[in-house]
């Protein structure tokens, strides 16, 4: 059972639970669902599983705390954690599984190692695992909570229960809010409790009575109960807090009320003695009131000289550091003035003074005079300054008092502040009280109606002893967190407090130990309420302390875990709210209908809890996922999931869920605030939001106001069957029926809201079932409303059936019963069913002049064939049907750029467009993932993509009929678009407006389906690897495809790689001999794809000529040769096949037909002599590295203008060979550009036609590598008897073994490509020291035409440490990797030159034309912007020297250590973020400076994805690596 439940918490690299698209301040809330019919006690809710990313910092000896108990009988403590390793991967997220037992509120944290070894604690994130409620065996939703609030001393004597709640259940409310039914104090107030322990005795005689007649009575009607909690006050005459005073505020527990108590005191005083002062009693007007602020003044303030509490007592302290100053037995020592405190500035001054003399730690709010300065340290710092001891004591004391002054400047200033707060906060609650019209106009002042509340309550305890104790209140704006009692604030001195004077405040402290009579006696009533209760409703819950909040409820669910929680928070904040709910694990918030002001404020509150969008999108995983693709996927494993891949439920963020009360106990009803008529709309509306949803007995009787909780004393009349108690019960049965139909209401239920003037309109739909209901509701706000008939409502495609119609009449006017509340006389009317005509296609609703203010309609409705046999029919499927895809077929369902799809379709068929929106990168599923996937997850249906769907079905057709081309060749591609056909007409049925949530989940499966049978094909590894490994992993499929216009071969169609997509993705331009192999094993071996591995080097192997690999090979028809690199790349290329593919070596023996004759004469590929004889790889291998030891000289076939229209005539001829003084490769022009930095020139505007922007002649350091790598490895075979040559021939005629080459090599790199970081070691290497720019690197050429050219630091030396390590001192191989991390590095690629080289140009824009000989046409291509291939090379070199000869790289048992590859996974951030946010799906080919995205780069390139996942490959399979 476990398992179907688990839920899947998503963390991101530093601990926090991952965001949903487009929730702020949401909460982590479990699912909110019944239990399973096998359910036993003890049994997990619940399996919670925690994912971090792959190496994230928090991995780096982390562990993870959460204070989830281990098991159902482990007592939940929120302060004990248990303790879970995460055990780090580099490839694989890390998965921790918690079981999950009980209701509640949990937290989890993590402690891990940064970069710098300092332990680092994450805050703390709350997570809440709801409450299961049940009436009888019947599971209760929350969405179907109709609960009525109810005042127990109104109900009257116990007799009257029985009937009393009958008539309640008889409404349909399930669910009864009790206000507190424990003994009232004198005030009479439920809310102000005399004695927490005891239940009221003026009803119950016992507790245990009380007990048994609540849950029986209850039970009997199938009602469930909340009651409020009381935590922040007791009654204020309360007999319990007299024994413990100090469980309340006083000047003993908060001695810096002190001043606040004797304020109180005098405004007492003042008010008794308003005759004795000639002032005014009875404040009639404003002018009386002025009388009396004045007063104020001045015999209460001006009296009581409040700021001797604020300031420091300048005489006592001066005539201190007097007698200090004579009295010279104090050893009196200098003072260390710190050097930034100018001794000039008096201010500067005094703030040190007040930090080095107070005798306080800060300034303090207490007693007269408690701030104090130390005269001694005072004059400490008057000697220091004057630099004597013998200073004249007159100067001494001048500079004192400039001192005192200065200190006590800014707190007369708070003191002058508070003065006038109170003088404000007075005027304005004395005016409140006595003049304005809504206040209680409390009439002629006397002692026992005081001129204004009291603050605090007085009495004199046992021994005779006098305490004032703070009463409770709240205040305007105030900060929840913050307790305004406390010492935090001044709120009751300075009046701030709407003050409760029934009410004593408690302080809880700290904790237990505080007040610890408090605790246990709130813990006692508290569990009382939890066991006899289902839920709280906790009363002024944002005053609550957070911690005491916790305590209380957590001591609750020890004794009903299933207890439901509400709470109306005042906090201003969403934000706050937020804190709250997720601390105390809140269930629901309480919001009041009651509080809309107007129609369209009502239509926003509705709108906010009336559930999600009818059509809304359904949430999947699409490409945000790692798809867990070793198996099959089980169907339905998980619970509640749309996705066939086994993917449980996600747990994100998600708004609080809301109890919207259509009134509560303490709203003005809506006779008061608009008329008796609005009330029946106002309930019909607050009915039909998807939400919980409650009222207060007396709004369905329409009481006229809003009643007192202290004075009334009447009782409800339940004989009375005045109101709208009928249309109540059938609202409510709605609400069951709704809720009924659907384990997950928040997803399946929906709603459109529509308003109009008067009328607002609510359409419940069910997105599973297509059934639904719907609301005309037309409000009266006030008696004057204008006559108004609602525009017609059209339902597209949908039937529907009138159920009921009211209005609500006003009959009499109200009239008060001293024995019973009553209503105001009201008659409830059906009303005929306004017309409804059905053309077919919709349905038509029209009202008339009948349906007037104060009316609603309710009809049912049904989408037909929009039920769930469609919802199982569209989201299932898609995975069986991609078995037999293979990767070619997969190119054409998820890819397919625009260039690719045109050819596929002799130029009828392109990507689609979308209007208002654009053109989607690739015509396949791809493209529309890319389109769609935010616009699901943020569920945006006024997106210009739900607009085009509504429109028309041409997208829907555009997506089946593009794959007929394919399907033409595939059985198994065609079975693919057969199931997607069938599923897109089945939703064409659904009307318009639901075709974007249909579109998007077909759309959305299909995606899933495809890219998991991508990943089905791969290599086990990435199978179960990270989303950021698999989506590199499926670049390979996005690459490689079947063109019409070219491939491998001149004559066959044999799948390709492209080098990058949309630009070199079609004909000549498609495939590149060195994007080829140098893509090679990280988009084949890697991915398992060794057929295409082996085509790509026989494909290339035919087209060998003069020694070299083509650049471009245009399927063998007019092959180019000008690329020095690509041979090289080539040979590493099956060096890798033969390492890693089984039973690779046999390629060696593969025959290739040669596309040219030996003697490299230029003849086209229909020429007889093409292709016409054979030689073995093994020979191909041979003739590469022989062709160079002899040296390569020719001038390109087919030179000029034709073939390459920017180069100079120079630059046709290719020369390449070997310095056989060093071994070293060398070769090329300053006319020519022969490695991939291979930028021509190309503006005659700025000079630069012709000139390459990085010739790179020479021997570039990368092609010193791969010629290492090839000797080695032909050396090797050589040993193993698999490679017969040995040697090769000079151009002098004489020959050299291929191990004395390769030795020859070995001895000759690091003496002249490395530069010491001494320069007094320039003479052990080929240095110039005059052209060094940057020390501790490697050079990027050696002998190269610009000399200074050499020493540029470029981001090619990585390539020869990765193929070649052994050429390289490990000391100096990591000064330059760390240099060149530094330097180079950029967020997604290496930047091609050192920023501190004068050519460095960063902004590459091939489209300049400009007088700029160094960037116009782009010439700077490879001249600073940062390519991403090479950072592959780079961050595989940087962990392999790392690994092998750093410290604290390498764990005991041989593997690279957490600290590396949390480097390494630090490093490629910016790749993760870039392949999760490309339209594009893969990574760009370069970009700008610090990784500013290049317009002119191809967006997805072969060896940006290919090098990174070499990365992984060698974490899989190097030696270096494996223990």
């Amino acid at each position: 059972m476990a398992q179907k439940r688990t839920v899947l918490l998503r963390l991101s690299n530093t601990g926090e639970p991952v965001n949903s698209e487009g929730i702020n301040n949401g909460v982590l809330i479990l699912p909110s669902i019944a239990l399973p019919t096998d359910y036993k006690l003890g049994d997990p809710l619940f399996q919670l599983v925690f994912q971090l990313n792959a190496a994230s910092p928090i991995t780096r000896k982390g562990r993870l705390f959460t204070n989830i108990p281990l098991d159902y009988d482990k007592p939940f403590d929120r302060h004990q954690h248990n303790s879970y390793d995460i055990q780090s991967s580099f490839h694989q997220d890390v998965t921790i599984k918690v079981s999950v037992f009980k209701p509640g509120s949990y937290n989890y944290y993590i402690e891990y190692e940064d970069s710098q070894s300092n332990q680092v604690t994450t805050e703390k994130f709350y997570l809440t695992v709801p409450p299961n409620l049940k009436i009888g065996n019947e599971y209760l939703p929350f969405n179907a909570i109709n609960i009525e609030s109810v005042v127990s001393k109104w109900i009257g004597p116990l007799s009257n229960w029985d009937k009393f709640f009958s008539k309640v259940a008889s409404k349909g409310y399930n669910l009864i809010h009790f206000t507190p039914l424990q003994s009232r104090g004198e005030s009479n107030s439920p809310y102000s409790i005399y004695d927490q322990l005891k239940f009221d005795p003026e009803i119950f005689e016992t507790n245990e009575e009380a007990t048994k007649l609540i849950s029986t009575v209850l039970e009997k009607y199938g009602l469930l109960s909340i009651t409020d909690v009381v935590w922040n006050h007791t009654a204020n005459n309360s007999d319990w807090i007299k024994q413990v005073p100090n469980s309340g505020y006083n000047a003993e527990t908060a001695p810096h009320l002190i001043s606040a108590i004797e304020l109180d005191s005098k405004l007492l005083d003042f008010s008794s003695k308003l005759q004795e002062y000639n002032l005014p009693t009875d404040i009639k007007n404003d002018s009386d009131l002025k009388i009396i602020v004045n007063g104020l003044s001045k015999y209460v303030l001006d009296e009581l000289n409040l700021w001797e509490y604020y300031v420091f007592n300048k005489l006592e302290i001066l005539a201190n550091l007097r007698k200090h100053y004579y009295d010279r037995t104090n050893n009196i020592c200098p003072v260390d003035i710190p050097h930034d405190v100018n001794l000039d500035n008096i201010v500067d001054l005094s703030k040190f003074a007040l930090k080095y003399s107070n005798k306080h730690s800060e300034i303090v709010f207490t007693n007269r005079w408690a701030n104090q300065l130390d005269s001694l340290k005072l004059l400490g710092i008057l000697f220091t300054i004057f630099k004597s001891k013998d200073i004249e004591y007159s100067i001494i004391s001048r500079k004192a008092e400039q001192i005192i002054d200065a200190i006590n400047a800014p707190l007369y200033a708070a003191y002058d502040d508070d003065i006038h707060t109170i003088k404000v906060q007075l005027e304005n609650r004395i005016k409140y009280l006595r003049l304005e019209e809504n206040g209680p106009k409390l009439g002629t002042v006397t002692k026992t109606n005081p001129l204004t509340e009291s603050y605090f309550t007085r009495f004199i305890d046992e021994n005779g002893k006098q305490w004032a104790l703070a009463n409770n209140g709240w205040i305007w704006g105030g900060n929840p967190l913050v307790d305004f009692a406390s010492s935090q604030s001044k709120a009751y001195l300075r009046r701030e407090v709407i003050v409760w004077s029934d009410c004593i405040k408690l302080r809880y402290g700290e904790g237990p130990q505080d007040s610890p009579e408090l605790w246990q006696r709130m813990k006692e009533y508290t569990q009382i309420c939890a066991s006899l209760f289902n839920g709280f409703r906790i009363d002024n819950c944002h005053s609550t302390p957070l911690h005491v909040g916790e305590y209380l409820l957590d001591e609750a669910r020890k004794v009903n875990p299933n207890l439901y929680v509400v709470a109306e928070l005042f906090t201003g904040s969403e934000e706050m709210d937020k804190i709250f709910v997720e601390r105390l694990a809140i269930n629901s918030l309480i919001r009041e209908a009651m509080q809309a002001w107007n129609v369209q404020e009502l239509s926003r509150l509705v709108h906010k809890h009336g559930g999600r969008p009818i059509g809304s999108l359904t949430w999947l995983p699409l490409d945000d996922f790692s798809f867990p693709a070793d198996k099959e996927p089980i169907k339905d494993k998980y619970l509640d999931s749309y996705t066939e891949l086994e993917i449980p439920k996600v747990l994100t963020r998600q708004a609080p869920h809301a109890l919207f009360m259509d009134c509560t106990h303490d709203n003005e009803t809506p006779t008061q605030k608009r008329t008796p008529e609005d009330t029946l709309p106002n309930a019909a509306l607050v009915a039909f939001c998807s939400s919980a949803i409650g009222s207060v007995y007396g709004y369905d009787e329409i009481y006229p106001h809003l009643l007192n909780l202290v004075t009334e004393h009447r009782q409800y009349n339940v004989d009375s069957n005045n109101g709208i108690g009928i249309v109540k019960a059938k609202l409510h049965e709605i609400r069951k029926e709704l809720a009924s139909e659907s384990s997950d209401v928040l997803r399946d239920h929906e709603m459109y809201i529509h308003h109009e003037d008067q009328y607002i309109t609510i359409q419940r739909h069910n997105a599973k079932t297509g059934k639904g209901w719907f609301l005309i509701a037309r409000s009266k706000f006030n008696n004057h409303q204008s006559p108004q008939i609602l525009s017609p409502v059209i339902l597209s495609g949908t039937i529907v059936k009138h159920e009921f119609s009211y209005t609500l009449k006003k009959t009499g006017d109200y009239e008060r019963d001293e024995e019973f509340l009553t209503g105001v006389p009201t008659k409830l009317e059906e009303l005929p069913s306004p017309s409804i005509e059905f053309n077919g296609k919709e349905s038509i609703i029209k009202v008339d002049e009948s349906f007037i203010p104060g009316s609603i309609a309710v009809f049912s409705t049904e989408i037909p064939g929009v039920d769930e046999d469609l919802d199982h029919y569209v989201k299932e499927g898609a995975i069986e049907a991609s078995l037999g895809l293979d990767l070619y077929d997969l190119n054409a369902i998820l890819y397919k750029s625009s260039p690719e799809e045109l050819d596929a379709s002799a130029g009828q068929e392109n990507v689609y467009n979308i209007p208002q929106y654009g053109t989607l990168v690739y015509a396949g599923l791809e493209g529309w993932n890319t389109a769609l996937k935010h616009v699901i997850w943020q569920n945006n249906l006024g997106h210009a993509i739900c607009n085009h769907i509504r429109d028309g079905e041409w997208a829907l057709d555009y997506i089946v009929n593009r794959l007929d081309k394919y399907a033409k060749s595939s059985g198994n591609l065609a079975k693919f678009q057969e199931w997607l056909r069938s599923r897109i007409q089945a939703i064409k049925k659904a009307p318009y407006f639901l075709r974007p949530h249909y579109f998007a989940l077909v759309v959305g499966i299909a995606y899933e389906g495809a890219r998991f049978r991508v990943l089905r094909l791969f290599s086990p590894e990435i199978q179960k690897a990270t989303n950021f490994v698999q989506s590199l992993a499926l670049t390979s499929v996005q690459m490689v495809g079947k063109m019409n216009n070219t491939s491998l071969l001149p004559l066959e169609q044999v799948p390709s790689i492209a080098a990058g997509l949309p630009h070199f993705s079609n004909d000549y331009m498609r495939c590149w001999g060195r994007d080829v192999f140098i893509s090679f094993r990280g988009l084949f071996i890697v991915t398992g794809r060794f057929d295409d591995a082996k085509n790509h080097i026989l494909g290339f192997a035919k087209t060998l000529k003069h020694g070299l690999i083509p650049n471009l090979l245009d399927a063998g028809r007019n092959p180019r040769y000008n690329a020095r690199d690509a041979a090289w790349f080539f040979l590493q290329a099956i060096q890798e096949y033969i390492t890693y593919v089984p039973n690779g070596i046999k390629i060696l023996d593969e025959e290739v037909s040669r596309r040219f004759p030996l003697d490299d004469t230029w003849i086209p590929y229909t020429d007889e002599r093409a292709f016409s004889y054979k030689t073995s790889i093994r020979d191909i291998i041979y003739e590469i590295l022989s062709r160079h030891a002899k040296g390569i000289k020719y001038r390109e076939a087919n030179a000029g203008p034709n073939l390459d229209s920017q180069m100079k005539d120079e630059g046709f001829n290719v020369e390449v060979g070997i310095d056989w003084n060093t071994g070293l490769v060398r070769g090329g022009s300053q006319f020519n550009c022969g490695t991939w930095m291979d930028k021509m020139g190309e503006s005659a505007r700025a000079g630069s036609k012709g000139i390459p922007g990085t010739p790179r002649d020479g021997a570039a350091v990368e092609l010193q590598g791969l010629l290492k790598s090839a000797l080695r490895f032909v050396n090797k075979l050589h040993e193993q008897n698999l490679f017969p040559y040995t040697e090769v021939e000079k151009p002098d005629g004489s020959k050299i073994t291929l191990k004395a080459w390769e030795q020859l090599l070995q001895d000759n790199f690091e003496k002249h490509f490395f530069i010491p970081t001494d320069p007094n070691d320039d003479h052990k290497y080929v240095i110039d020291s005059s052209l060094v720019n940057r020390r501790g690197v490697y050079k990027d050429l050696y002998g190269s035409g610009k000399p200074f050219e050499d020493y540029q630091l470029r981001p090619n030396f990585p390539i020869a440490m990765i193929v070649a390590p052994e050429l390289f001192t490990p000391a100096n191989a990591l000064s330059c990797l760390r240099i060149a991390d530094k330097a180079i590095r950029g967020p997604v690629g290496m930047a091609t030159l050192d920023p501190s080289d004068w050519n460095y140009r960063p902004y590459y824009n091939n489209s300049e034309d400009s007088d700029d000989f160094a960037t116009s046409k782009g010439r700077n291509y490879h001249q600073g912007p940062e390519w991403v291939w090479v950072f592959g090379y780079f961050i595989r070199s940087f962990l392999l020297f790392h690994y092998l000869h750093a410290t604290d790289c390498k764990t005991n048992e041989g593997d690279p250590s957490i600290q590396i590859l949390t480097e390494i996974n630090e490093r490629i951030q910016g790749h993760i973020k870039w392949i999760k946010d490309s339209p594009w799906a893969g990574l760009t080919e370069l970009t700008n400076k610090n990784g500013e995205i290049c317009y002119d780069s191809s967006p997805t390139q072969a060896w940006s994805s290919s090098c990174l996942l070499d990365l992984y490959y060698d974490l899989w399979n190097e030696e270096h690596y494996q223990h």
